[in-house]
């Protein structure tokens, strides 16, 4: 089973940091969540100096490396047993997630398919009964 990725660029993370709205630090109302801008006298809009930076395309990861996780592999959401299918192909590169929405005893099928089909899954082992581990 290949539990180590093709080789591939090192992943370079620009910022790592969230981008905070503007004043969330000052008002329980407010949450962090960004938002842009919008007043017509805002010094944060208008972006004058001291001000924190906004999100802009700068920042944004390599391609060849985005989404990509950190042991290299790129995950790709299974909610059935046919979405493990495609990455037979792809199994150097691109590896299995099982959705949130899955029930254990689907995951099972999923786990054990997987290992037929040689796929790594990142997320396995999880909502297994005590007597299964």
């Amino acid at each position: 089973m290949p539990q180590t990725a093709a080789p591939h660029k090192e992943i370079v993370h620009k910022k790592t940091t969230k981008f905070t709205r503007i004043q969330a630090d000052r008002f329980k109302r407010l949450k962090s969540a960004w938002r842009k801008p919008r007043g017509i006298d805002s010094r944060y809009r208008r972006k004058w100096a001291t001000t924190p930076a906004h999100p802009h395309c700068g920042f944004g990861s390599d391609l060849e490396t985005k989404f990509m996780l950190p042991n290299g592999f790129r995950p790709v959401i299974i909610r059935c047993l046919n979405d493990l299918e495609p990455l037979v192909t792809q199994n150097s590169t691109h590896c299995a997630v099982i959705s949130h929405q899955c029930g254990g005893a689907l995951r099972r099928q999923i786990e054990k398919r997987a290992v037929e089909l040689d796929v790594f899954v990142a997320n396995q082992g999880y909502r297994m009964k005590k007597e299964e581990q």
